[in-house]
């Protein structure tokens, strides 16, 4: 039988009124409708309605009987859930004592899974990145980070080459690329069979059972994890951070994982932000998001390693590119191929091969179209533009909306603002000109 307390408790959390947990907890010990009005002092016809009132709230389909029986089911299910997690919990702080002892005398045992992580051997200069995030991750012990920057601006390597350097503070390293979209079950049931392979043939329960499992493990163990890619989860043409239909649930993983108490990390790259991060990130939490930009100087490296020529200009050229790694690669093919490795020729004669402007097309694709005006509407301006003159320019746009598009292009990192207004970078004008 389930105890009366997780009955309370799991009305509480489905605002069931007290008059509707009087019939739900008698129905839990199999009366019928007629012994609980008899039970409960009223008629029949007010006790279906209180059920039909408890089977709205817990989301239970079908006719009659089988209403009552899938109600019952699932509580037996959540209680067995709950049940086994209390026991794991236990366990997990059991473990976390033999821990934090064993640490105090033999070193930490590795569990490195990098499954499809890039090769990084050739890697530009982040090293006030690599400073922030290691200071974050290992003295500030920060649970979650999101690395937030354009596409082809670097994260990912980022990400690979801080993981290698602060591997060995943790028991567990885990990369997974997020490019497949996997459901939230998927990704979970994957990455707990990496942490406890003895699971992998037993019936793990549902989704919530699953996060909780996680975060105890991560309280148990020193875990971190990479997410690579969370921008595959997010709808195109919204604004900034709007979850596929399926792939909603993210959002309570990372707010989860975001709030509650944990020795562990969980690092996610994505073009764009997510709300619940933004929601929770702060200077003192331990919810961290870090806008990676352009390579600036550091770049001229790479136009070094491609063996360009007309190096007087190769501060314009990555000026004009915002020092993305990957457009500059890029650009840098067609100057080879074109132009012979002179990027002066290459200035001359062009400034945007369709190889990069392909690139950056496939970015603004993915915007809404309010952002897409708002951004031609930047595009349009020879000089940065106030928020007030955009305002004023845009009239068929409320200035609550224009706010709200200004906000994601920013979060996009399409935007650039400085004292004197927004404005886009040379090749997102051309692109979103054209």
């Amino acid at each position: 039988m389930i105890p009366q307390t997780f009955i309370k408790a799991i009305a509480s959390e489905h605002r069931i009124s007290s008059a509707e947990l009087e019939v739900l907890s008698l129905a839990m010990e199999g009366e019928s409708v007629a012994t609980m009005a008899a039970n409960l002092h009223i008629s029949e016809d007010a006790v279906r309605k209180r059920l039909s009132e408890v089977y709205h709230k817990f989301h239970i389909e079908g006719r009659g009987p089988v209403k009552l029986t899938k109600l019952q089911q699932r509580l037996i299910r959540k209680y067995q859930e709950q049940a086994e997690l209390s026991t794991l919990v236990a366990q997990a702080n059991h473990l976390q004592l033999q821990s934090s002892s064993a640490s105090e005398t033999t070193q930490a045992h590795n569990y490195l899974d990098w499954d499809s992580a890039p090769d990084v051997s050739v890697f530009y200069d982040r090293s006030q990145e690599l400073a922030i995030l290691n200071d974050w991750i290992v003295n500030q012990r920060c649970r979650l980070i999101s690395l937030i920057g354009m596409g082809g601006i670097g994260k990912t390597a980022l990400g690979v080459k801080l993981a290698q350097q602060i591997q060995e503070q943790f028991d567990y390293l885990i990369w997974r690329s997020l490019e497949q979209a996997p459901s939230l079950d998927q990704l979970l049931t994957d990455i707990i069979q990496v942490l406890h392979p003895q699971r992998e043939n037993q019936q793990i329960h549902g989704l919530n059972y699953k996060i909780s499992w996680l975060i105890a493990h991560c309280k148990a163990h020193r875990c971190l994890i990479i997410l690579d890619g969370l921008e595959t989860l997010l709808l195109p043409k919204e604004l900034v951070g709007t979850y596929a239909q399926s792939h909603e649930n993210y959002s309570q993983f990372f707010r989860r994982f975001g709030e509650e108490n944990s020795k562990s990390c969980i690092l996610v790259t994505s073009r764009e932000q997510v709300r619940e991060i933004s929601f929770l990130q702060g200077e003192t939490s331990p919810v961290r998001s870090l806008k990676i930009l352009g390579l600036g100087e550091n770049a001229k490296l790479l136009l070094k390693e491609k063996k360009l020529s007309g190096e007087g200009n190769w501060h314009s050229l990555i000026e004009i590119y915002g020092g993305n790694p990957l457009l500059l690669k890029l650009a840098a093919t067609t100057i080879q191929e074109v132009f012979d490795g002179n990027v002066s020729d290459f200035l001359d004669a062009t400034l945007f091969p369709r190889n990069v402007t392909n690139f950056v097309r496939e970015t603004l694709r993915r915007l809404s179209d309010i952002e897409l005006k708002v951004l031609r509407e930047i595009a349009n301006q020879s000089q940065p533009i106030l928020l007030k003159d955009l305002i004023t320019n845009l009239v068929n746009i409320s200035g609550g909306d224009l706010i709200s598009a200004v906000a994601s292009l920013r979060q996009r990192s399409l935007l650039e603002k400085s004292a004197d207004g927004f404005i886009v970078s040379p090749v997102v004008r051309e692109v979103a000109l054209s």
